[in-house]
């Protein structure tokens, strides 16, 4: 699996760097200071899986950071790693084509613990993000596999398009899907999917 660490910290790519490696050493793992080398290397690894970004890089500050890599690259999930842990703001970024939103400030283990959920296609949203009580989570409600497919793809913040490719579906056929995932989960976007879904679907070997 290729991860491309985006950070303008030294310090923290590095520390980060090595606690993939030990989590994960079949890594490869690649680093960009700023949008601009983040763009040049997912341009040059078209199979570049992850992409793990710092929303406040120096001078580049805000969405547009993850808008331009997702316009580059839409394939590749993009986990924002970031101090802010604002509700706006991680709805935003969800949105906007996050795939996950991993705060700067979780603890040790917290923090571990988001990187192998991630590192396994789950969902890790900051707590207080999601609905209900997280203890007692509510039971799912019914979807067919395939909405189920339809609901992971929109988590790792696909566009129609390539939700289509990826499943061998029309794009006509990927929007009523989309229509009928968000009526069963009662919602209208994106990002209240993923935060509602995020609690009982969005796991790898579901």
């Amino acid at each position: 699996m290729k991860i491309l660490l985006t950070d303008d910290h030294a310090l923290f790519r590095a520390g980060l760097r090595l606690l993939l490696a030990s989590i994960a050493p079949d890594v490869e793992i690649f680093e960009a200071s700023n949008v601009g080398e983040a763009l040049y290397l997912v341009q040059a690894h078209p199979d570049l899986r992850l992409c793990l970004l710092d929303l406040q890089l120096n001078q580049e500050r805000g969405l547009p950071a993850l808008s331009q890599i997702k316009a580059a690259a839409p394939g590749v999930a993009v986990v924002i790693v970031s101090g802010s842990e604002d509700h706006a703001t991680v709805r935003a970024c969800l949105e906007a084509g996050a795939m996950s939103y991993i705060p700067k400030s979780a603890p040790s283990e917290v923090f571990l613990q988001a990187l192998l959920r991630v590192l396994a296609g789950e969902v890790f949203l900051p707590p207080g993000i999601g609905d209900g009580d997280p203890v007692s989570p509510p039971a799912a409600p019914a979807m067919t596999p395939r909405q189920r497919e339809v609901l992971y793809a929109l988590s790792r913040g696909l566009p129609t398009k390539l939700i289509a490719r990826e499943l061998s579906l029309s794009e006509y056929t990927v929007k009523e899907h989309i229509g009928e995932v968000f009526r069963i989960l009662g919602v209208h976007s994106r990002a209240e999917a993923i935060i509602k879904a995020s609690r009982f679907y969005l796991r790898r070997h579901d």
